[in-house]
């Protein structure tokens, strides 16, 4: 079992899922063995926690909140899809993150039932996937941008040190058509702290990280008004071109990667536009 995987199963089988919790199963059988006087008492313990945790339908889901919702953020922090505080709190920063986990399990920019964590997720926590390299001999440095799944990668050293959802370029958005991120590879170029104001479309970009001049960015987005929206990071695909990234992300990414227009970090971005 990974590093930090007990802690998470223990923490997150609080709260009953579909087909029953491990730590709510292992809580049963104590209680009912003669003399299992720790066992009882994780199993009352636990009673409690799932009644200060709210699931609706047995799932994890945005606004829940609780120990099981701490137990996901540090499982996913673990697993490098989570930046934000580890408060209990099932808010858009760990929706995003699940989002680009279930990505990643599932294969699909639209993987099943995204907005909830059940106990198929449960499983996929316990023995997960990792994200198939796209250019492993591109350097032990690298980003990768995967548009098929919309999820960014970093590796250092050849490791995995962040994975992220993001959302690239939607080919045809309300105002107008023929948005495309552009595949190829780049250089994290230049970071610029704060707001950006951009000139051609309106708006922000949030603590960017320029791969092509001025035009092109992995950014900063503030949360999307609902799954699939045009602002922030939705699950769909919704830019004019940049790589929009969560907040949390943001605010930190560019620690990920060196930046320098002669030694930037290589940045390869891949997969269709549509």
């Amino acid at each position: 079992m990974r590093y930090g995987a007990r802690r998470w199963l223990i923490g997150l089988g609080v709260v009953a899922v579909a087909g029953g919790s491990v730590l709510g199963q292992a809580g049963v059988a104590g209680a009912a063995t003669a003399g299992a006087a720790t066992a009882g008492a994780a199993a009352a313990r636990s009673v409690a926690a799932a009644r200060s945790a709210p699931a609706a339908g047995g799932f994890l889901r945005l606004g829940s909140h609780g120990p099981a919702v701490k137990a996901l953020q540090r499982r996913l922090t673990a697993l490098h899809y989570y930046l934000g505080k580890i408060d209990g709190k099932f808010g858009w920063y760990t929706m995003e993150a699940v989002w680009a986990f279930k990505e990643v399990q599932f294969g699909e920019r639209r993987p099943p039932k995204p907005n909830i964590v059940g106990s198929l997720m449960q499983r996929q926590l316990k023995h997960p996937k990792w994200p198939r390299a796209h250019r492993p001999h591109g350097g032990g440095w690298r980003v990768e941008v995967n548009k098929n799944l919309e999820v960014l990668v970093v590796y250092k050293h050849g490791k995995i040190t962040l994975i992220s959802h993001v959302s690239t370029a939607a080919y045809n958005r309300p105002d107008g058509s023929g948005w495309v991120t552009p595949n190829g590879r780049y250089r994290a170029q230049e970071y610029v702290a704060g707001p950006v104001h951009d000139s051609e479309f309106g708006g922000y970009m949030y603590n960017p990280v320029f791969f092509i001049g001025r035009s092109y960015a992995i950014h900063g987005m503030p949360n999307p008004t609902s799954t699939f929206a045009w602002d922030g990071v939705p699950l769909n695909p919704a830019s004019h071109g940049c790589v929009r990234v969560p907040m949390d992300v943001s605010v930190v990414f560019h620690n990920y990667v060196r930046i320098g227009f002669a030694h930037g970090t290589p940045i390869y971005i891949f997969g269709r536009n549509d």
